[in-house]
C-alpha cells in the first residue's frame, strides 16, 4: 500500500463489500481504515470511497449495514484521532451517486458537507 502510494499522484480506496454484518464494526473498521489509509499514504492525496449503493443479497455487501451514515460515522470517528486532519485527506468518493435518494443526499449535506 505504502509502495503504491509513493507511486500513486492520488489513491481512491475502496471502503466497503467487507461483508460485516454489524453497523458498530463496520463504523469502527471504517474509523481504523480512515486513519491507517492516511498513515499509510504518507502524504499522497486521499478519497476514502464510501458505498451509496443497494445490492442486496449478494454476500459482500449489506446495505443496511454499509451505506453512507454508517461509513461518514465512521470516517468522522477515524479523523477524529488525529489532532489535526491530515494534509491528504480530500474528501470522500461516492459510489455510486446514481442510486443515491434524497434522503441520502440530505443526509451527506447535513453531516458532511457543513462548512
Amino acid at each position: 500500500f505504502r509502495r503504491i502510494a509513493e507511486l500513486a499522484d492520488q489513491m481512491v480506496v475502496m471502503m466497503y463489500d467487507t461483508s460485516i454484518k454489524y453497523k458498530k464494526f463496520y463504523q469502527h473498521l471504517m474509523a481504523s481504515w480512515t486513519k491507517e489509509v492516511l498513515d499509510w499514504t504518507q502524504g499522497t492525496p486521499v478519497l476514502l470511497g464510501v458505498p451509496a449503493y443497494q445490492d442486496k443479497g449478494v454476500g459482500y455487501h449489506n446495505p443496511d449495514v454499509e451505506n453512507l451514515q454508517n461509513a461518514i460515522l465512521g470516517i468522522h470517528a477515524g479523523l477524529s484521532t488525529f489532532e489535526k486532519i491530515p494534509s491528504n485527506y480530500q474528501g470522500i468518493s461516492l459510489y455510486c451517486e446514481w442510486e443515491m435518494d434524497e434522503p441520502e443526499w440530505q443526509y451527506l449535506k447535513e453531516h458532511f458537507l457543513k462548512p
